[in-house]
């Protein structure tokens, strides 16, 4: 089974026109974050949260998660929008490689710390520095030496 670092997110669709005035009237013309007065074409209607942070299936015009907030506040909210989805992304690829660490794992044995893991993966692509004698194994069998081979 693969896992996906992120859904993939909602695709923008044009909001209609009945769904802009079904908003404006929840809202009785007022923006979403601060409260003041929306002037006609000043104003922008926002997706919470980010449709980057939604699954794909999402409806990207549902009216109860959409809200129209002023240019002000839109451009205060979207610095910290592209944070939020940033943030997810990274969360999102440690998680892989955790599962990817997991997944190596074998009963008995501790898992390889971030580290350990790195300067392994480098061993086995020849880029860093050989483990010492004293570092972790990862191959199921027990070192022999010369004079006890079986």
């Amino acid at each position: 089974m693969t896992r996906r670092f992120l859904p993939e997110g909602c695709e923008r669709r044009h909001l209609p026109a009945r769904l802009k005035a079904e908003i404006m009237l929840r809202q009785e013309g007022c923006c979403a974050d601060c409260g003041t007065r929306l002037i006609l074409g000043f104003f922008v209607f926002d997706h919470r949260p980010p449709l980057a942070l939604r699954e794909a299936g999402d409806d990207p015009n549902d009216p109860d998660r959409l809200a129209a907030i002023c240019w002000t506040c839109n451009e205060q909210k979207t610095p910290r929008d592209l944070k939020e989805i940033a943030r997810a992304k990274r969360l999102a690829e440690k998680h892989q490689e955790h599962l990817a660490r997991q997944s190596m794992k074998v009963p008995g044995r501790r898992l390889p710390s971030r580290s350990q893991w790195k300067r392994l993966e480098g061993q086995v692509t020849g880029r860093s520095s050989p483990l010492p004698s004293s570092g972790l194994r990862l191959l199921g069998k027990p070192k022999v030496s010369d004079g006890e081979q079986s």
